[in-house]
């Protein structure tokens, strides 16, 4: 039998280049500087010229080779000499290797929009395989593959869940396990959307057993032996005569090659989802850098939203993002989330700041542009313009700030809107209220005064508030004791085992950090759970207070968990809104909360649930179903139901949940000064000790909202992005203008239609959707200033409608609007 070796190593480029505390400088992984790195690589390729038969492959991502290029040019010109004549190949094709499983939709699309582009710009052939060390996948990534033109995928090294779609489900382990026999090495990797993508089922090379050993046992077990084709997934390594003697029994592939010539020969068997449970998303300041990566792309996208209507009207070229997007998915590098990376993820932290700054600058510039053509003088009052990024119907929140006292909000139809005033000292007030967008365009309000000001009130006991979407009982420390879906008065929260929007953690600052391994550790976790440190309980700081106003209520509380966190927790509740908001700012005092491998220990909100239901999440461009007591990362919302009531939970950058005994965790935080660390797959020791406490001030928010029915009938999918990205207010001038007060110029009728993006290309608008019903759907559209120029599908090819979940791309023309008028 002719054994082939394809071999995909996984540099470490990045993170060695920006976090000079990292682990991974030390040898044999990585290499003290990134110029030492560099010699690495060089001799990584010198040993092609030393070794005629050797192929090397590599697991680079794209933005590693911008940074290489750049470094050492002359390095990245011999990789490419290699690259071309077939001796060097890449894997993976995203931007900046994420863990996609945790990010937004846009952001799964970009990466691979932004990687392949990469190759192609620096001369290379774009990545065919998508072989990965690190688990970086979910439902829709098979699809994702096929637009960017990548036919063969591989089971990563990390843990992995395999479910056969016609029955059974593996956990799988890239170092041991399990195995699969020649002949059965290939089955199809399903999408939601049934896009299929041949996935290597390849067999790990034990990392114990010498690599003769483990040709050895496979010419023992004969027919019953492993497919031919090895794939070995190392971080960088060093190559010698040593290391080819070991392997002179074996033919160096490349994986596109050898991946084509097995799969002629053992075409794909089955069909199967593949997913991951698992992330870097620890809650160190893992989640800051997940909210902050959330806050850049929302101004991203409404940047480019903003920008695409004011091209739609007319009035300007569209600014391009591609350097703000480049800076966000280099920040989704798996290594800026790892625990062994504070000082990379603290850069990245400043960096997205940057690219949000920036992106919001483009938003002002073209709504500016826009606003000083809107007609504002047709009503009394200071003028604020509300632009919407989404082509529905959504009811929003939007802040401004007036000069106005005691200010209220009127619609063009005269009537006020609910609206809530923050009288600040000194400053501007902020003014909140609630308005209704009808799509991708704008409208005017006008703010006046005579508006009342909110009654605040000190309160000990329950607040009682009601909407004509549920009845809710909030505590003095902003916890839940009760929340009823109305009209039925069905109740969500379990009061026996305990309270809704319930913080519980433990202290862990008593326990030897130096003194003892990873496994005496875990052995005292097994034989004693009090290890684990005291639990902390809430202090209050005082009695809550509550204001009242036309917008709803706000419940602020001040409390505190043990001795080095400080929480504030507001609750917003509002009259015409069926979610409610929740704030949590913690001020943490160099705070030892949880140990990394029990999540149960870290800083928790939980919801014990009265209902008996099923879960549903998003994931990107979809919605899947999970099982109780696994983890997983909702994009953007989590949908607790039996079908005809539920609950849902919304989160903007602390994705982490699991629901075990009809309860909902969401982990916010965990940090330690330890070295008890790693990548969830054994209790190994890491290289060094981190001081990752918890310290200085974060600010977590989310939302719940009960609702009927199930998460389709709640709408939650659009719900979601109505909390997450709403529309924003701007306050200008009265003035006359050439176009009026108020347009729409896209609304898409179908209620199952999720539009993730709208930008301006080339004398195009294009609409990025995908439908979440169980049938096909087509994306007509009502439209003003803009003709339907057809749909494409992301994978290629022109289409009437979209099956559920296909990614399509709706094509608008800009028309003038006097003539249309």
């Amino acid at each position: 039998m002719k054994w082939m070796l394809a071999l995909a190593q996984h540099p470490m480029y990045l993170l060695i280049r920006e976090d000079t505390m990292c682990a991974e400088r030390t040898p044999p992984w990585g290499a003290p500087t990134i110029e030492a790195y560099i010699e690495r690589v060089r001799q990584n390729l010198a040993s092609l010229e030393k070794y005629p038969q050797l192929k090397l492959g590599y697991e680079w991502s794209g933005v590693e080779l911008e940074l290489l290029a750049l470094d050492s040019p002359e390095t990245f010109q011999e990789l490419r000499r290699h690259a071309n004549t077939g001796r060097v190949c890449f894997y993976n094709g995203t931007y900046a290797q994420p863990h996609l499983q945790t990010l937004s939709s846009e952001s799964n699309l970009r990466q691979y929009q932004f990687g392949q582009r990469v190759y192609r710009d620096l001369g290379l052939t774009p990545v065919k395989v998508y072989a990965h060390q690190e688990a970086s996948l979910h439902d829709q990534v098979p699809q994702l593959l096929r637009a960017f033109d990548i036919p063969f995928a591989v089971v990563p090294g990390f843990l992995t869940t395999l479910v056969w779609l016609d029955g059974g489900e593996q956990l799988l382990h890239g170092v041991r396990g399990p195995r699969f026999v020649q002949g059965n090495e290939f089955t199809d990797w399903q999408g939601l959307d049934g896009t299929r993508v041949p996935l290597y089922l390849h067999q790990p090379i034990p990392r114990e057993m010498p690599l003769r050993e483990t040709l050895a046992r496979e010419v023992v077990l004969g027919r019953l032996s492993a497919p031919p084709l090895l794939i070995d997934l190392p971080d960088m390594i060093a190559i010698d005569d040593a290391w080819i003697e070991e392997r002179k029994a074996l033919e160096f592939v490349t994986l596109d090659a050898g991946l084509a010539e097995r799969w002629e020969q053992s075409p794909s068997r089955g069909r199967v989802r593949l997913r991951t449970n698992w992330s870097y998303l620890e809650g160190i300041r893992a989640e800051e850098l997940s909210r902050c990566s959330i806050q850049a792309e929302r101004e991203a996208l409404r940047a480019e939203s903003l920008n695409g209507l004011a091209w739609a009207l007319g009035l300007m070229v569209p600014v391009s993002t591609d350097s703000i997007w480049k800076t966000i998915l280099k920040c989704q590098h798996h290594d800026v989330y790892c625990f062994s990376a504070p000082e990379l993820r603290d850069k990245a932290i400043g960096w997205l700041a940057e690219a949000a700054t920036k992106a919001a600058q483009v938003s002002t510039g073209a709504a500016e542009i826009l606003i000083s053509h809107t007609r504002t003088d047709s009503r009394p009052g200071q003028p604020v313009v509300v632009l919407s990024s989404f082509p529905y119907m959504q009811d929003g929140l939007v802040e401004v700030s007036t000069d106005i006292p005691n200010p209220v909000v009127y619609a063009a139809s005269g009537d006020p809107l609910p609206c809530e005033a923050l009288i600040q000292m000194g400053q501007k007030n902020r003014l909140k209220f609630a308005v209704r967008s009808h799509g991708f365009g704008f409208s005017t309000c006008w703010i006046r005064g005579g508006g009342n000001v909110p009654v605040a009130q000190t309160v000990t006991d329950p607040v009682e508030f009601e909407n004509p979407y549920y009845r809710a009982v909030i505590l003095p420390d902003g916890a839940f004791s009760s929340l009823k879906i109305l009209p039925s008065g069905v109740e969500t929260i379990d009061a026996a085992k305990g309270t809704g929007s319930s913080l519980s953690a433990t202290d862990s600052s008593q326990i030897t950090f130096h003194e003892e391994s990873v496994e005496e550790r875990i052995d005292r976790y097994l034989a004693d759970p009090a290890y684990r440190g005291p639990r902390l309980s809430w202090k209050a700081g005082g009695p809550a207070n509550v204001d009242r106003s036309a917008l709803g209520i706000t419940l602020t509380a001040s409390g505190q968990l043990g001795d080095h966190i400080q929480i504030t927790r507001r609750v917003c509740c509002y009259h015409l809104l069926p979610r409610i908001d929740i704030t949590l700012d913690f001020f943490f005092d160099q705070a030892s909360i949880g140990t990394f491998f029990d999540d149960d220990s870290k800083l928790l909100v939980s919801w014990p649930l009265a209902l008996d239901g099923k879960i549903h999440h998003d994931i990107p461009f979809g919605v899947i179903q999970e099982r109780e007591d696994r983890p997983f990362f909702p994009t953007s919302w989590i949908d607790y139901s039996d079908g005809e009531h539920g609950i849902a939970f919304f989160h903007q950058g602390t994705p982490n949940h699991w629901v075990s005994g009809n309860t909902l965790f969401n982990l916010l935080a965990w940090g330690e000064e330890t070295d008890a660390i790693h990548n969830g797959l054994g209790r190994y020791q890491w290289l060094k000790s981190f001081d990752q406490r918890l310290d200085g001030r974060h600010t977590i928010e989310l939302a719940v909202l009960p609702h009927a029915g199930d998460w389709r009938a709640a709408g939650l999918p659009r719900a979601a992005q109505a909390y997450g990205m709403p529309p924003i207010g701007i306050v200008t001038g009265s003035h006359p203008g050439s176009l009026p007060s108020s347009l729409t110029l896209l609304q898409l009728t179908d209620p199952d239609l999720v539009a993730t993006s709208i930008q301006a290309q080339p004398e195009r608008l294009i609409c990025r959707l995908y439908p979440t019903g169980d049938k096909a759907s087509s994306p007509l559209a009502a439209t003003r200033g803009l003709q339907t120029a057809g749909m494409r599908l992301l994978r290629g090819g022109q289409a009437a409608e979209l099956a559920p979940y296909q990614i399509g791309e709706l094509i608008l023309d800009r028309n003038n609007l006097q003539e249309e008028d």
